[in-house]
């Protein structure tokens, strides 16, 4: 009895010694908010909530126009050596395709993949049936880096199917009505490449319109003056998309218009493959075409 006693006592003096500093779980890259400035962290906590709204507002505006989308693809994983990946994906009559990827990166490979204090990454993408409306494609990173260097960036544009002009006019000017209430002259941060030949440097290049927005570079502080425009930008594009869209979904069209589509969707899965930097190298196939890759590509 003496013996076990001991024994008790031994063992439960071992399993209450306190936790060293090796032993305590390390806060894991790209989500350690309390390495933030504040002005940082109050931005990254914005930045959760805006992502939930937004992606609350996008299923609702596609499930009004489009009772028949149901869910098809729900898509959770994790690489402590790229990233966790959420993926939705829903299916419908109307709306062919449509999907949301929010990504935290677990590394940092500069220059774009930047956020080893804190980051948080939102996709999405609307492929419609009909071709008089071009695929949708919205992105949005709030990153801080291992120095604490924080970054906002941001890619909206339709990609060029069969739109009428004043489709692509109205989401130009709305987007140019939003860089004029913030200061900034629109044509400044356009989207490249329209228009360019398939060939050289523009040869796996996405078919888009330049109707949206590129906002990259070391200007695009994690500030709240960035942080406020972007926000504005993504939801003006979200929204203006949603309401061409409620426009063209049930017009007719003609075979000419299948074309460019089918022209449409084959470039953007080019470019996916071959041109984009971060699907090519970094966001992993099976997160990346989930959420954007076309319904059906036809060559």
């Amino acid at each position: 009895m003496k013996y076990l006693l001991l024994a008790t006592i031994a063992w439960f003096s071992l399993v209450s010694l306190p936790a060293t500093a090796e032993d305590a779980p390390q806060p894991q890259v790209g989500n350690r908010l309390g390495e933030l400035t504040p002005e940082q962290q109050d931005v990254a906590k914005q930045m959760v909530t805006f992502m939930s709204t937004i992606e609350d507002r996008f299923w609702k505006a596609l499930n009004k126009l489009d009772p028949s989308l149901r869910a098809d693809e729900a898509l959770v994983f994790d690489d402590e050596k790229n990233a966790s990946y959420e993926i939705r994906v829903q299916r419908g009559d109307l709306v062919e395709k449509a999907g949301v990827m929010t990504i935290t990166t677990h590394v940092e490979e500069a220059p774009f993949i930047i956020g080893g204090r804190w980051n948080r990454f939102i996709e999405v993408a609307v492929h419609p049936k009909t071709p008089l409306v071009g695929m949708l494609h919205a992105t949005f990173s709030v990153q801080v880096s291992e120095a604490g260097i924080g970054n906002i960036g941001a890619t909206t544009d339709m990609m060029q199917s069969a739109q009428p002009p004043e489709d692509l006019e109205l989401m130009r000017q709305r987007i140019s009505d939003v860089f004029r209430k913030h200061g900034i002259e629109p044509d400044r941060y356009r989207p490249h490449g329209c228009g360019e030949p398939n060939a050289g440097f523009w040869k796996w290049h996405r078919a888009g319109t330049c109707t949206g927005v590129s906002l990259y570079g070391k200007q695009f502080i994690a500030d709240q003056k960035t942080f406020d425009l972007v926000t504005d930008l993504y939801t003006t594009t979200i929204d203006t998309y949603m309401e061409i869209l409620r426009r063209r979904a049930e017009q007719s069209y003609d075979q000419a218009d299948i074309d460019k589509q089918n022209f449409m969707r084959r470039r953007w899965l080019e470019d996916q493959l071959f041109w984009d930097v971060l699907a090519k190298n970094f966001v992993v196939y099976e997160a990346w075409s989930a959420v954007n890759a076309p319904p059906v590509v036809r060559y």
